[in-house]
This record gives structure tokens, C-alpha cells and sequence, in this order.
């Protein structure tokens, strides 16, 4: 089972992304902020130091607009794999979610941690350890350490997972309010009809298409061929 915690622990993320935390740790209830001035927030889902050494995978940081990034990192000689990961930070805020882990083979799930105005909250995988694998639970602003041990109960593999920071302060808004013009301007053409009136618009052509030139008009009787000529004795026809 994933046991989900919502507190704040005064820790810090060592070199390596090693946890060390106070003796004398503080722990805060949710919604009570940490003493945290406005400062650059940052949030970032894996990374790894030791024989398979990984930076910081997706990262983002922002003081003023929110801005986000998601991916999936690896190690290169295969120690552990995280997918899913998504990241946001801005004025005030900070998150960072990895929805799937997995460290020597063995499935650790989902972890996340948020920020709001100095509070870091956590959703961790629960705390486990055998010879091989140590699984820390939030704290210091990350929602999981993981660890892989090698002969002599020595750790050869630290892996940090969804880390966050932020300070006090609100994202400005995303978009900007409507400014009320209309971005549609009117039609700076005339129309061709104006109401009431005729078209300004003329046929500037003539008809291609001319009358008939014959002189036979509708209603008229039609013009009757001439007569042939009748031969007669001693007279010859004109034929010319």
C-alpha cells in the first residue's frame, strides 16, 4: 500500500541527493507555512549519484509564471527507470509527480510532493529495506529516496525522486483579460445596391451578338421566288 503524508520536515537533499535530516527535525502540520520568503521555486522528477549517476530529470524552475515540463528518465546501466513524470513550478508553487518507479528489477510505484507558499506536502511509496534496497519515505522536499546497496552493505546507488521547493508568493494569471474591442473591424467597401436605389454597377460591353440582316419581319408574308421565264417560238430565253 502507498501511504500518503501531508507534512513539512526542515531537511535537506545533501550532495548526491543524499536525505540528511536534522536531529532535531521540525515537523509541520499541513497549511501552516514555513518560514520561506519569496524565492525562485523548483521542481524536478528523478535523479540519481553513484555507479549510474543521472542529473536532475525533468526540471523546471520560475519566480513569476508557472511553467511545466513532463518525460520519463533511466539510468544507463539499467538500475532503475521512472515514467509519467511531470513537473510545474512557478511564484509560490512547485509540483512534481512520477507515476511509476522501478529500482533493481523491483517495482517502488507512484510519489509525488507539492509546495504551496513554503508547505510541502507528500504522496510516498511506503518505507521498505533489505540487503539490496532501502526506500525512504518524503522528506526534505523530496517525496523518495531510494537506495541500492552492494557487498558489504555498502550503498553504490542513491535516487532521488520528485523533489520540490518553493517560496511564497501567486503565479501570475496564464492569459491576459479581454480589452473589450471587437477584433472584427467593419466592411470598408460600398455595396453594389444601395437600398432603394439601382446598381452603381453598369455593363461596361456591348452584345456580341448581332440582328439578323434579312428584312423579313415577324407577321409579314414571305417573299415569293420569281417566276421562271416560259420559252416561246422563235424567241430564245434570257439567260443573262
Amino acid at each position: 500500500m502507498v501511504r500518503n503524508s501531508t507534512r513539512t520536515v526542515l531537511a535537506g537533499i545533501g550532495a548526491g541527493g543524499v536525505l540528511v535530516a536534522s536531529a532535531t527535525a521540525l515537523v509541520l502540520t499541513a497549511g501552516a507555512p514555513a518560514d520561506a520568503a519569496a524565492t525562485t521555486s523548483t521542481a524536478y522528477g528523478v535523479s540519481a549519484s553513484g555507479v549510474d549517476p543521472v542529473g536532475a530529470t525533468p526540471s523546471v524552475s520560475s519566480s513569476g509564471a508557472v511553467k511545466t515540463a513532463s518525460g520519463s528518465a533511466s539510468g544507463k546501466a539499467g538500475t532503475f527507470s521512472a515514467s509519467g513524470i511531470t513537473v510545474k513550478a512557478g511564484a509560490g508553487m512547485a509540483e512534481a509527480t512520477v507515476s511509476s518507479l522501478t529500482v533493481g528489477g523491483k517495482s517502488i510505484g507512484r510519489a509525488s510532493a507539492t509546495c504551496k507558499n513554503g508547505v510541502v506536502s507528500y504522496n510516498s511509496p511506503p518505507a521498505m529495506k533489505t540487503d539490496k534496497l532501502e526506500v525512504i519515505p518524503g522528506g526534505g522536499g523530496a517525496a523518495a529516496v531510494v537506495r541500492i546497496y552492494g557487498a558489504g552493505g555498502k550503498a553504490v546507488e542513491t535516487i532521488t525522486v520528485a523533489v520540490v521547493k518553493c517560496g511564497t508568493g501567486t503565479p501570475p494569471p496564464t492569459s491576459q483579460p479581454p480589452t473589450g474591442k471587437p477584433t472584427q473591424q467593419p466592411p470598408t467597401g460600398q455595396p453594389t445596391q444601395p437600398p432603394g436605389g439601382k446598381p452603381t454597377h453598369q455593363p461596361s460591353g456591348k452584345p456580341t451578338q448581332q440582328p439578323p440582316t434579312s428584312t423579313h419581319r415577324p407577321g409579314s408574308t414571305p417573299d415569293k421566288p420569281a417566276p421562271l421565264p416560259v420559252p416561246r417560238d422563235g424567241h430564245h430565253p434570257v439567260t443573262g
